[in-house]
């Protein structure tokens, strides 16, 4: 296929990047009321390549902000480059793009799972044409990606892979138990990260989630940043089909519109004023108080490698939470390497007994809450490699 266009099921040409696959086991996924909705990501029913199934799947993968920072190669029918998208990183808040690369494994977990739902066993390659420093981010891939027909066991998390979502909303019921983590980790089984959950004493830890945030939000570069990637009301949300916004920062019913009234579009002065940060503060601070349970995954590195990898162990745990019926929140600003967090993060890695070169990869606080607002993604085709 020297021209990278692929047949809809209806006999339309599409780009390589327009993909989706068949749900199989549809019928196994939790009974979300915002699953499956099509509006807001492709119907994977549209497609006949394995690949462009496989692919469609892992975009339902989460990602920092919500950046979507991926870019695919097609090299034939069930084979992929994947590659972070160079423009779209996190300068201010992730200047070492960590969070990014824990995106592409992310996605790279959700595909290799997608993959199964309809036969595949996949061969993940990393870096196979070297990666040594930011100058290759978007010129040299993070991973190829072949899939293989094979008569396999699909994987219980696979049927979770539309259900998973962040959840911010004030978390309910009881404090997850040692128990109920047990059978999360066993669903998720091998990691190459090492996972601590904490359900007692979690003041300290409470404390220095709120301090990251707010340091996010008065450091003007990382708020500016956020303004940036924020989508203003839903037309917004339709079109750019990224970023955050105030639905998917846990508001709903009439509260969504009041506050995105509030934000006037953005107006930049009013995003940066000391009312709207304390407001959003105010908001923060509900569901950093309603923490259930706290999960944390550390590295005893801290390279490509352990950040890619770091993604596909959080994906296979999110899925197992989706599978109970429960759900995760990151708060991952308090160990992000720009200096002004310097002192919250030591704080934070002198607490869990964290020294270098370990690194603390992902912080979530999990447990029960209403269904979230369903996030969309963009259209397949803008994930192109061009």
């Amino acid at each position: 296929m020297e021209r990278r266009e692929f047949i809809l099921k209806s006999g339309t040409l599409v780009t390589a990047s327009v993909f989706l696959s068949k749900y199989g086991f549809a019928n196994a996924l939790i009974n979300y009321d915002n699953e499956q909705d099509f509006s807001k990501r492709p119907n994977p029913d549209n497609f006949q390549q394995p690949i462009l199934k496989a692919i469609a799947l892992g975009i339902n993968a989460p990602s920092p902000h919500n950046t979507q920072s991926w870019k695919f190669e097609i090299v034939n029918d069930t084979k992929m480059l994947l590659y972070v998208d160079e423009n779209i990183l996190l300068p201010a808040t992730d200047p070492p793009s960590r969070q990014i690369h824990i995106g592409a494994g992310c996605f790279i977990e959700t595909t290799v799972l997608g993959a199964q739902r309809f036969g595949y066993k996949s061969i993940v390659d990393y870096f196979p044409q070297g990666y040594t420093n930011e100058s290759d981010f978007g010129k040299k891939p993070v991973a190829s990606i072949e899939l293989i027909k094979e008569n396999i066991q699909v994987d219980p998390l696979a049927a979770f892979i539309e259900g998973r979502q962040t959840n911010r909303r004030k978390y309910k019921g009881n404090l997850i138990s040692q128990e109920e983590f047990n059978a999360l980790a066993s669903l998720t089984g091998k990691s190459h990260s090492k996972l601590v959950f904490i359900n007692s004493e979690f003041e300290p830890y409470l404390d220095i989630f709120y301090r990251g945030f707010e340091i996010e939000s008065r450091t003007f570069d990382t708020n500016e940043e956020t303004r940036n990637l924020f989508r203003f009301n839903e037309e917004q949300r339709a079109e750019k089909r990224d970023g955050i916004s105030i639905p998917q920062m846990g508001y709903k019913g009439m509260m969504i519109g009041l506050a995105e009234k509030s934000l006037d579009m953005g107006d930049k002065e009013k995003w940066h004023s000391d009312k709207s940060i304390n407001l959003s503060l105010k908001n923060v601070k509900q569901g950093i108080d309603s923490t259930k349970g706290i999960v944390i995954w550390f590295t005893e590195n801290n390279n490509f490698l352990d950040w890619v990898k770091s993604g596909r162990d959080y994906v296979r745990f999110s899925h197992a939470l989706t599978s109970k019926e429960l759900y995760a929140h990151p708060y991952n600003q308090a160990i992000q390497e720009y200096a002004e967090m310097t002192t919250v993060r030591n704080e934070l890695n002198e607490l869990l007994k964290i020294k270098e070169p370990q690194k603390v990869q992902m912080i979530v606080r999990i447990g029960r809450s209403s269904t979230p607002y369903y996030s969309y993604r963009r259209q397949l085709n803008d994930f192109e490699k061009k």
